[in-house]
């Protein structure tokens, strides 16, 4: 996907009519989205996505399996050098972005 100049970010018009996605799955995504850098790829946590969005911390939980089975993003979960979890990476598809 091209990164524009501005405050804004690009979306696919057939993701845009996706029937198979709920609107706050399409709303996460356009979130992860914008939030991707030139690697497509971001790490933002729950909390982050819920604060940012206002949707709450579970929905966001079940949206992004949801678009991940649809094959949209892949989730990588990550951890610290301590062994402890930290906030997911998750990258666009071709899917997203072609």
């Amino acid at each position: 996907m091209q990164k524009l100049k501005g405050n804004f970010t690009t979306i696919l018009n057939r993701i845009i009519t996706d029937k198979n996605i709920s609107g706050n799955e399409f709303k996460i995504l356009c979130y992860l989205c914008m939030r991707s850098g030139n690697d497509n790829s971001c790490f933002p946590s729950f909390g982050t996505i819920h604060n940012d969005t206002g949707i709450s911390s579970t929905t966001v939980k079940n949206a992004i399996s949801k678009l991940v089975k649809a094959g949209y993003i892949i989730k990588v979960n990550r951890k610290k050098s301590n062994g402890c979890s930290t906030s997911n990476l998750y990258r666009l598809t071709d899917k997203v972005l072609e």
